[in-house]
């Protein structure tokens, strides 16, 4: 069982180079495709392409489930202005796995790293763990 991550955008552009080149980042940490392309400005997004989690049909599935909880006025997503399409995959997938984890006997826990109190809530409102930036950067610091 390992504790796994998936990172949001707003954290991926918070964290230094070398955070982001770290062996924890290597090991532990997994990009949704929408986040790769919400984050290509950064300098060295060609270095974090193997850490990409690809849009599977099983992904795909989730998406759809994502979508069906979200109210009116929920700020978690807003497609007409292109924005929080990120935050659905990375619900997604975390929903995902943790399906797949609910089948193992000791399965792998999954958080979303996030920065987005809309992403927060909607996370916990759907029984997906977060973790803030703090508490992720004393991670990746052996904390």
């Amino acid at each position: 069982m390992f504790d796994r991550y998936l990172i949001d955008t707003g954290v991926l552009s918070r964290l230094t180079p070398d955070e982001r080149r770290s062996p924890f980042m290597r090991q532990r940490c997994q990009l949704p495709e929408e986040i790769v392309y919400e984050a290509r400005g950064l300098p060295d997004i060609e270095e974090l392409m193997h850490m990409v989690y690809p849009t599977t049909p099983t992904v795909l599935f989730y998406v759809k489930a994502v979508l069906a909880e979200i109210v009116p006025g929920d700020k978690i997503v807003d497609l007409y202005r292109n924005e929080g399409n990120g935050d659905v995959f990375l619900l997604a997938i975390a929903l995902a796995e943790m399906a797949v984890s609910e089948t193992q006997l000791i399965g792998d826990v999954w958080s979303i790293v996030t920065v987005d109190k809309g992403l927060t809530a909607t996370a916990s409102a759907l029984g997906v763990s977060t973790c803030a930036l703090d508490s992720f950067r004393d991670l990746l610091h052996g904390g």
